[in-house]
């Protein structure tokens, strides 16, 4: 009945912009990792996220800001950035590309560490969010991709915040931006931690991060240095047969990018290197937890941990890697070649074989790794309002039996000639690698299997954006996109009826068919008090069910999402945000007291913030609550999520530097 309601208003809000006049078009912004794309005639659905729409989320942690866009599904095992799976149109944690300041990230011992970033949300400048897979985002954009630009400020001075808040929440965070125009530099640093909403759901997390940019006659130069430390109770995050987890990170990433233009000649460059630490025990050592007896045996009040347990994982992964981009501009389009390479290792003392691992008493007895690389030749052509574009693009893995060719065809209209109004269609396909979790992973009745397959997905995408200029000093924008996936060998882990093994596996053919729908008004001027205003729906629906087993992750969809957003200006100097979710969930999970199958229930959250700027003083103060009505629900199987929490703090920004 919900869909049926959502889709009647998708298709009113339709009909009602389409005789609007006077239309506009959004700012031109050039889309990393292909074409020189502006989201005018970009052929897929693109949201864009400023430096406002950021700072106002008020948000630790990058899931928390894009939690309320349309098609994504931000899934918390824990909250305030813990750990979050990150999902696109219905994909899997796995099926998403991250892409920092011109550089593909991956996370290549298993995709619950993607998220854990170096990077404090006040440090990100724009996100841009690609719903829709393709070879162009790089093996393993499934679903999509988010890109980041997280450089340094503009502009000289300091910025000092606290905040403090429900569960013992808080945190503190310091950046100063120094340099000149040409050569720019940030420094920033923050710690945060909370007790938790209820037993070993606590958590300590400290990120440091320089960043950097030069603008010389040799082209633009961006480098960054960034470490996270993490350790947090995982309360049945990964089973709930042996609940009391605990977890440790810790990630250093560097990278350096090359921007220059000379004539019609584009090129683009960049090296990195990502270094990822993880410990995870089952049972958690310490106080008031398990500790070791006289013969080594770990117990607690609750009794003696399984003698099969040998202690906590430890996994070491790194990624270092090289990218290379040539864009040329003719009479005849655009063409561009396209290079990413990188080498994806892991040791530890649970994943992989003992011909990569460490000798010696070293603990990383264990290892794999290989080298992944992503080639792709292309074309853009215009003509007239008409846009075409072909890309033929190739993933090579030394991990893989064949090369697979993952190729992207698309076309875009202006139905008039500003670009107000554009139509488009594409087809893409897309490739992944089993992670080394999905290969290995043997512990806690998991069995992870090295005969798996690499997933792929074919995408055929439909879909229009219009904008008008409205008599009340708003620009409104409506997008509405309708695709199939169809995927095959898609991974996930499994637990079938009567078994108590979860098992990686390929799932033979999994479609998926849905829409979405985006209205939004944003504010043209500063006098209006209505600043922006969004509705998101979203509707994903997979043609198999879990039959006979559990699925994890594959067929626990997100069959309905809603999301609305008020921001509105109460004084010149105070802002509120409303901000309201509704979401169905495909699917369940085995609940090991009640001792049977849970279907996920129907949720909705409402939340608000509150911030005040005068103008008269060099400080910012916000009041945010989140789920507001207290909801209790469950995100992924068995892992409760916080009630009502309610967080305050400040914003100190002394005088800027000439």
């Amino acid at each position: 009945m919900l869909n049926r309601i959502f889709f009647a208003i998708s298709l009113l809000s339709s009909a009602s912009l389409g005789v609007a006049q006077d239309t506009t078009v959004t700012p031109e912004a050039v889309i990393q990792s292909g074409f020189s794309d502006s989201p005018q005639t970009l052929p897929r659905n693109l949201v864009t996220l400023g430096t406002e729409d950021i700072q106002g989320a008020a948000q630790p942690s990058l899931d928390g800001v894009l939690e309320n866009i349309p098609g994504v599904d931000a899934r918390q095992r824990g909250p305030w950035g813990a750990q979050t799976d990150l999902s696109i149109r219905g994909g899997t944690f796995e099926q998403v590309a991250l892409w920092v300041d011109g550089v593909r990230w991956s996370a290549p011992h298993t995709g619950h560490h993607l998220l854990n970033l170096p990077i404090d949300p006040e440090d990100i400048q724009q996100i841009r969010v690609i719903r829709g897979g393709g070879g162009s985002l790089g093996s393993g954009g499934m679903t999509g991709g988010i890109m980041l630009h997280a450089g340094p400020g503009f502009e000289n001075g300091t910025r000092v915040s606290a905040e403090g808040g429900s569960y013992g929440w808080s945190r503190i965070r310091a950046s100063h931006d120094w340099g000149s125009s040409q050569v720019r530099h940030r420094i920033s640093a923050s710690q945060s931690s909370t007790d938790g909403f209820k037993n070993n759901t606590d958590l300590t997390m400290s990120r440091v991060r320089y960043s950097g940019r030069a603008s010389t006659d040799f082209g633009l130069w961006n480098w960054s240095l960034g470490h996270l430390s993490s350790a947090f109770g995982a309360q049945d995050f990964y089973t709930a047969n042996f609940p009391e987890q605990f977890e440790q990170v810790k990630l250093w990433q560097g990278q350096l990018t090359w921007t220059h233009s000379a004539g019609d000649w584009t090129w683009e460059g960049s090296v990195h290197h990502r270094n990822h630490q993880d410990r995870f025990e089952l049972f958690r050592e310490g106080e008031g937890f398990y500790a070791a007896d006289t013969s080594g045996q770990l117990v607690s009040a609750n009794g003696p941990a399984p003698s099969w347990y040998q202690g906590a994982n430890l996994h070491r992964s790194s990624t270092t890697g090289a990218r290379g981009l040539a864009r040329f501009v003719s009479s005849a389009g655009e063409s561009l070649m396209s290079f990413d390479v990188r080498r994806e290792g892991v040791v530890s003392n649970r994943l992989g074989t003992e011909e990569y691992g460490k000798s010696g008493d070293s603990p990383y007895t264990l290892g794999d790794q290989r080298i992944n690389l992503d080639v792709s030749a292309g074309h853009l052509f215009q003509w007239k309002r008409l846009t075409l574009r072909g890309l033929a693009a190739w993933n090579l893995n030394s991990a893989a039996d064949q090369p697979r060719f993952v190729p992207e065809a698309s076309m875009s209209l202006r139905i008039d000639d500003s670009g107000r109004a554009v139509a488009f269609a594409s087809a893409r396909r897309s490739v992944r690698m089993p992670s080394f979790t999905d290969l290995y992973y043997t512990v806690g009745g998991a069995q992870g299997s090295q005969d798996l397959l690499p997933e792929q997905a074919d995408h055929l995408e439909l879909g229009y954006r219009l904008s008008t200029d409205l008599a009340s000093g708003h620009r409104l924008m409506l997008s509405q996109h309708i695709f199939h996936r169809w995927g095959s060998n898609l991974i996930d882990w499994v637990r079938f009826n009567g078994s108590a093994i979860t098992e990686a596996t390929n799932l033979r053919e999994v479609h998926f068919s849905g829409q979405e729908l985006s209205l939004s008004a944003r504010a043209t001027n500063d006098d209006q008090r209505m600043r922006h205003m969004t509705i998101g729906l979203t509707f994903v629906n997979a043609d198999e069910t879990s039959g006979g087993f559990e699925s994890n992750y594959v067929l626990d969809v997100l069959n309905t999402k809603v999301d609305a957003l008020l921001r509105y200006r109460i004084a010149r100097t105070c802002d509120v945000d409303l901000r309201w979710s509704a979401q169905d969930r495909n699917g369940g999970y085995f609940d090991p007291v009640l001792n049977e199958e849970v279907e996920f229930e129907p949720v909705q959250w409402l939340g608000a913030t509150v911030r005040w700027s005068p103008t008269s003083l060099p400080v910012a103060l916000h009041l945010r609550v989140d789920n507001a009505l207290d909801v209790q629900f469950v995100d992924i199987g068995n892992v409760d999520q916080p009630g009502r929490w309610v967080r305050a703090g400040l914003t100190w920004s002394p005088k800027k530097e000439d």
